[in-house]
C-alpha cells in the first residue's frame, strides 16, 4: 500500500474514533508507521489531510447523492435511491461514514467545519433542491420542503449508521418502511 493511501486510511480510522481535534499529527504518523516529514510531504498539515479526504471521499459521496437525487418526477424512487446509495456507501466505507456524520455536525467556526463546509453545503443543497422540485407535484409540501429535506437526510444518516454498526439489518422492507413513513406518515 502506498504511503499516501496508508496515511489516509489510518487518519480516517483515528478521526472517526476520536474526533478530528483529538488526533494529532504525531499519532497519525505513529499509527501509519511513517515520519512527520512524510505526512507533510503528502498533505502539508493535518488540515491538509482532512481537505484531501473532503476532496476525495467527500466528493465521491456527494456525487453519489447528487446522482440518486436527480429529480425525474418520481419522488418515492428518488427517496429510495438516495437511502440505498448512502447505506451502500456507509457499508463500504464505515469509518469514513462515521467521520462524515461527525463532520456534518461539527461546531460552526471549528477548523474541521471550515474544511468540510463545501461538502456539507452541497449535500444540504442537493436534498433541498430535490424536495423543492417535488413541490411542483406535491403542493402540500410547499413551504416545508427544507424541513422535510433535513428530516429525511437525518433519517438517511441514522439508518446508514445503524446498519454499519449492526444495529439494524438491511432489507428492502426496512428501506420501504423508512421511505413510506416519510411520505405517508408514521401512523399509516
Amino acid at each position: 500500500m502506498e504511503n499516501k493511501d496508508l496515511i489516509t486510511e489510518k487518519a480516517i480510522f483515528l478521526f472517526s474514533q476520536k474526533g478530528y481535534e483529538a488526533v494529532g499529527v504525531q499519532e497519525i504518523c505513529e499509527v501509519s508507521g511513517i515520519t512527520k516529514p512524510t505526512l507533510y510531504y503528502y498533505f502539508k498539515s493535518k488540515a491538509g489531510l482532512l481537505e484531501y479526504l473532503a476532496n476525495t471521499k467527500g466528493k465521491e459521496l456527494l456525487g453519489k447523492i447528487q446522482t440518486a437525487l436527480t429529480y425525474n418526477h418520481d419522488f418515492i424512487k428518488g427517496l429510495t435511491g438516495v437511502l440505498k446509495t448512502e447505506i451502500e456507501f456507509a457499508r463500504e466505507n464505515p469509518d469514513y461514514f462515521d467521520l462524515h456524520s461527525t463532520l456534518l455536525n461539527s461546531p460552526e467556526g471549528s477548523e474541521q467545519r471550515g474544511i468540510y463546509s463545501k461538502i456539507i453545503i452541497e449535500i444540504q443543497k442537493t436534498f433541498e433542491d430535490f424536495f423543492s422540485a417535488s413541490c411542483n407535484e406535491f403542493g402540500n409540501m410547499r413551504g416545508k420542503e427544507i424541513l422535510y429535506a433535513n428530516l429525511f437526510h437525518n433519517n438517511v444518516l441514522s439508518t446508514a449508521i445503524l446498519m454499519t454498526k449492526g444495529k439494524l439489518e438491511y432489507s428492502e422492507e426496512v428501506v420501504y418502511q423508512i421511505v413510506h413513513s416519510l411520505v405517508y406518515g408514521m401512523a399509516n
